[in-house]
């Protein structure tokens, strides 16, 4: 029996959710679209026997948080690999790999821990169609329907069919503007780049050989000197701040000749800004003029905004397009078309020393 790993990528900070998401308590351990957090929702799509328990790639700052998180809903943990420092996700897919390869027959499920998916059973299907391709070492990613000319993500392609509702890769594209987003969308073949995979350790390691050999090597050898603590792994400070730091698209599927798409239908949305924060929230509950609150809020003639406040009263006249947070003594005023740029306010704190309000 095929046993699927979920590794789940939790080392985020989430500096465009600010005052939210803060260095200690970031986005993925927040209840921030249901009353789960984003590292229990997570978990729980893959809440089926097809699945093996989860593996964590996180802080060190987070690793209590996750296991109580996770224990609060039931579920084990396989393990919990730190990173001393971020080295983004083509080393965090090698280390996935290489702590899966001790296990006969498995193949990984790599995701990041900040997404929200409406219809979990729409993706253990599309990941169940994905799996004989991952078998055959294809590195299967999960192409998400576009629905709208979308310019913050990027594309793929696909190409031939390898079986039914799996294809190969044609391309990856970049970011687009407004009207080449639209040709994607009115092409019919192209699919939003969710960031996930599917893989057996043994052929992404040999593409990463291949593609990305000093990621492969200093990842691999970070893995190999890590330091384990019953189910906490801590990979080794040195190797791994030496590796470097790049996407796994940029280092190994854009170069493989072994990529795989499985376009998909499942209600997704990136918990990665306010914008998406607010349509995610919109989505499931508003009230009725497009407003997602959470706290002692008020609205007149306002429509389409995000509002949370943990404590301080919050009220809205007039206004639209606006996320207004109001959290740990922090308020955040923002347009959601400029919510990308919170981060650079997070930027400045950093500049000017003042890492407690982080």
């Amino acid at each position: 029996m095929t046993h699927i790993i979920p590794v789940i990528m939790s080392g985020g900070a989430g500096s465009r959710l600010w005052p939210l998401s803060r260095q200690a308590n970031p986005k993925q351990l927040l209840p921030l679209v249901t009353e789960q957090t984003m590292v229990q929702e997570t978990v729980e799509r893959f809440d089926s026997e097809m699945f093996s328990d989860p593996v964590f790639i996180c802080n060190a700052l987070h690793v209590d948080a996750i296991l109580a998180q996770m224990s609060d809903i039931g579920r084990a943990v396989d393990a919990c690999i730190v990173e001393p420092v971020g080295r983004n996700t083509a080393p965090c897919a090698v280390v996935a790999a290489c702590h899966a390869a001790k296990r006969k027959d498995s193949l990984v499920m790599l995701v990041p821990a900040d997404h929200h998916v409406k219809n979990p059973a729409a993706f253990r299907s599309a990941i169940k169609r994905a799996v004989p391709a991952a078998k055959d070492g294809y590195l299967v990613t999960f192409g998400i329907t576009p629905d709208a000319p979308e310019t913050g993500y990027g594309y793929i392609a696909r190409g031939e069919a390898l079986e039914d509702g799996v294809y190969k890769v044609d391309a990856f594209r970049e970011k687009p503007d407004t009207a080449t987003a639209q040709k994607y969308l009115d092409d019919g073949s192209y699919a939003w780049n969710a960031g996930i995979f599917l893989f057996s350790p043994e052929s992404f390691l040999a593409e990463a050989e291949a593609h990305a050999a000093p990621i492969a090597k200093e990842a691999r050898r970070a893995y190999e000197a890590s330091d384990a603590q019953n189910n906490v792994i801590h990979l080794d400070a040195d190797i791994f701040g030496a590796c470097p730091s790049e996407s796994i698209d940029y280092a190994v599927m854009e170069h493989t000749q072994k990529a795989a798409v499985v376009p998909c239908d499942i209600g997704w949305n990136d918990i990665g800004s306010f914008t998406s924060l607010q349509a995610a929230r919109a989505a499931i509950s508003h009230d009725g003029q497009g407003n997602a609150v959470n706290g002692s809020v008020m609205t007149e003639r306002s429509e389409n905004c995000l509002v949370q406040t943990d404590g301080l009263p919050v009220s809205l006249v007039g206004v639209s397009n606006l996320a207004v947070i109001v959290n740990d003594g922090e308020v955040l005023v923002v347009n959601l078309d400029e919510s990308q740029a919170v981060k650079n306010i997070v930027t400045r704190l950093k500049e000017g020393g003042e890492t407690e309000r982080l």
